[in-house]
């Protein structure tokens, strides 16, 4: 019973620690993304109208902001974001499924910029700092966006999970076996009941724990703070974008 505890003990540590880490990892990433959303906004408002390469980035950054968003909702099973395929005719795709394709916004992002980067026009050229910076924000952004889908998918196994409960139920029936004795010192019913309880209790408030800190975006330990701003900064890119047509 000793070492079927301290087993029990050293796994339930090391999975509430890794949940628990693995949330704070997500919420920093949002927080970069976001961050670089702003970066990107504030460079955007700098391209010149022309040939509507203002409205088009702006475009691309809300369908990404919605895309983040999209992917931060409870519940939601990110191994699946990239299941859709992008090579689907227009006919047959939907608002959800243009979030779900695999093919990044940032690509036509990017496709853009080195648009604008090659362009010859003497009336037309852009700032190279400008393009510069936008630039290492979307490779930034990607970097950051890649950190947020590994840490999401990171998560431990049904079968992680259920050695947990095996070892729970173990230990409760051997609590079990060791006091059905007619005779036991120092302790008596009132105290075993009482010992009992406390010890479902604390596997029960475990589960919860678990269970709770499994989807960062749902229940007391959520993150869902984090995704508030990126409401505002689809609103604001919204907002942007009308002032550019």
């Amino acid at each position: 019973i000793s070492s079927i505890s301290i087993l029990f003990g050293t796994l339930i540590s090391e999975t509430i620690t890794s949940l628990r880490q693995r949330q704070q990892d997500i919420r920093t990433n949002i927080y970069r993304e976001a961050g670089e959303l702003r970066i990107l906004q504030a460079m955007v408002e700098s391209f010149p109208p022309t040939k509507m390469y203002r409205e088009r980035a702006i475009s691309y950054l809300i369908q990404y902001c919605s895309r983040l968003i999209y992917e931060c909702q409870p519940g939601i099973q990110t191994q699946k974001l990239f299941s859709s395929s992008p090579l689907l005719p227009s006919s047959r795709r939907t608002p959800t499924a243009n979030i779900l394709c695999g093919d990044s916004e940032m690509s036509g992002f990017l496709n853009q910029l080195n648009e604008m980067n090659t362009n010859n026009n003497k009336k037309e050229r852009f700032s190279e700092a400008i393009l510069a910076e936008c630039y290492m924000s979307v490779s930034r952004l990607n970097s950051e966006r890649s950190e947020r889908i590994s840490s999401f998918q990171s998560g431990f196994p049904p079968l992680h999970y259920g050695i947990l409960i095996v070892l729970a139920l173990t230990i409760c029936f051997a609590f079990l076996l060791e006091t059905n004795q007619d005779i036991l010192l120092f302790l008596d019913a009132v105290k075993l009941r009482i010992l009992w309880g406390m010890l479902v209790g604390v596997f029960s408030a475990l589960g919860i724990v678990c269970y709770d800190l499994v989807d960062p975006f749902r229940g007391s330990y959520q993150i869902n703070k984090s995704v508030d701003q990126l409401y505002t900064i689809r609103s604001a890119f919204r907002a942007s974008a009308k002032l550019a047509k």
